[in-house]
């Protein structure tokens, strides 16, 4: 389907972004470079998915609602005084969808900042948001991941919050992710401070082993995700398998029958390896490849009890 097969964040068709509820062109998007968040790194954001049906010629926004309450949870963890009502922010999102004619796949972000001029790291505010809807395929692609258990623990609770989406979090999962690489994989895992597996780069991670899904629980230095959330229900009430929140230990993932990550970005995509141990044949096992297509039904709305999740665009 040529509608799905964008280029990974592509802004040529992209005329406007959002700042502060207003249109502007996509060049004119600017911050000062003495502002707040680019000296203290004072700003949140969250990452929301829009998927395209040939079906009925429709574009679904996924879980807006959720997204943007969690967007403000973030602000009130990291203190920001910024906009909190979701309905707005909501329709202010997808309306900048609507007026750039977007009708593909898309990644979404909403980013609050705070944007004091030349300001000190206390500053709550005032803050600025801005939004941008942009064109967006399959982010990893389709064929697995080889992961690596990084060097770099996960950012712990006592720290920084690692349940919310705040921007200076994810130097922790940038520096995995580029060891990662550098070692030859696609993507990375980070345990938590006390050697549990916490999450990857971006992603949320579930283990099959033993004929029982596990994934860890929030307390595990893991963000919140939405995508998580999402897995979990369609588990619980689309497969009726028994559902495990737990620690897992590192050599958990070694001997289990399948592990996949989920993310707004990365979706359900299956794990090839970790730290080159095979996981199964490499492709993606039973259990997973079911999620795989349930999540594909669900974010376009077919998917009997959770039509919800699926906000249709235009």
């Amino acid at each position: 389907m040529a509608n799905n097969e964008q280029t990974v964040n592509d802004p040529k068709h992209v005329e406007y972004l959002l700042h502060d509820g207003e249109l502007v062109p996509y060049a004119d998007a600017k911050l000062h470079v003495l502002s707040t968040t680019l000296k203290y790194g004072v700003g949140v954001f969250e990452g929301f998915r829009a998927y395209w049906s040939d079906d009925d010629n429709q574009l679904y926004a996924f879980r807006v609602q959720d997204h943007m309450k969690r967007l403000i949870d973030s602000m009130r963890v990291v203190e920001i005084d910024g906009p909190t009502d979701i309905d707005v922010l909501s329709e202010q999102l997808l309306g900048l969808v609507r007026s750039n004619n977007l009708k593909c796949n898309l990644h979404m972000r909403a980013q609050v900042f705070v944007d004091s001029a030349d300001g000190k790291p206390d500053d709550t505010g005032p803050s600025t948001t801005y939004m941008a809807a942009i064109p967006m395929g399959n982010y990893f692609g389709a064929t697995g991941l080889n992961v690596q258990i990084s060097s770099w623990a996960r950012l712990s609770d006592r720290s920084m919050p690692p349940r919310v989406k705040s921007i200076a979090n994810y130097q922790n999962g940038r520096l995995a992710l580029l060891e990662a690489r550098r070692n030859g994989y696609d993507a990375a895992l980070l345990l938590t401070q006390e050697g549990y597996v916490a999450e990857g780069a971006g992603y949320n991670v579930f283990i099959y082993r033993n004929g029982r899904l596990a994934t860890p629980p929030s307390t595990n230095s893991i963000l919140e995700g939405v995508t998580r959330d999402s897995v979990i229900q369609l588990v619980e009430k689309q497969l009726g398998l028994e559902l495990e929140v737990r620690p897992i230990d590192r050599t958990e993932l070694y001997s289990s029958d399948e592990v996949f990550v989920c993310g707004s970005a990365a979706e359900v995509n299956h794990v090839k390896s970790v730290d080159r141990h095979p996981i199964g044949d490499a492709s993606a096992g039973e259990i997973t490849a079911q999620l795989q297509k349930l999540y594909q039904d669900a974010v376009r709305g077919k998917v009997a009890g959770f039509e919800h999740w699926a906000q249709p665009v235009y």
